[in-house]
């Protein structure tokens, strides 16, 4: 897979287990991101950071209203392209009103560097207050994208 085929190979992955990613819960997204991440490999991105995960939330207004948001991304360096060229990011995005206990989770972030880190990503998503919060709720809008920075 390469990185420009990540978004409907994602797509086509999450279905192949059930999950309409446009339609799911973050629980399920975020679980199939990981799986995804496992076993689906981009053979253009070797070496060291050149395909990791990013698992963040927070409360953001980027233009279209103040949502709080849990995110997952795979981010992508391909070694055969140069400098800004060579990123992009498939991702995950579930939006949910910005209530005031959901605020109150705070924002922040977590990178995993390699599949050898994947299980501690995934331990710590699963024992995130954010994600133990919302990983059954339903969000108002889920966004699902790749681009390059």
């Amino acid at each position: 897979m390469t990185p420009n085929e990540s978004l409907a190979a994602f797509t086509a992955f999450a279905a192949s287990h059930g999950v309409a990613l446009t339609a799911s819960l973050p629980r399920e997204g975020l679980g199939q991101m990981l799986s995804f991440f496992q076993s689906a490999a981009a053979p253009r991105c070797k070496g060291p950071d050149s395909d990791m995960l990013l698992y963040q939330w927070g409360a953001y207004d980027w233009g279209k209203g103040l949502y709080f948001e849990l995110n997952i991304t795979r981010q992508f360096i391909e070694n055969d392209l140069q400098d800004d060229d060579a990123i992009s990011q498939l991702s995950l995005t579930y939006k949910f009103e910005p209530t005031p206990e959901r605020v109150a989770l705070g924002d922040g972030n977590r990178w995993c560097h390699s599949h050898g880190e994947l299980a501690s990503l995934e331990e710590f998503v699963k024992s995130s207050p954010c994600f133990i919060a919302l990983a059954s709720t339903p969000p108002v809008a889920i966004e699902l994208t790749h681009s390059y920075v």
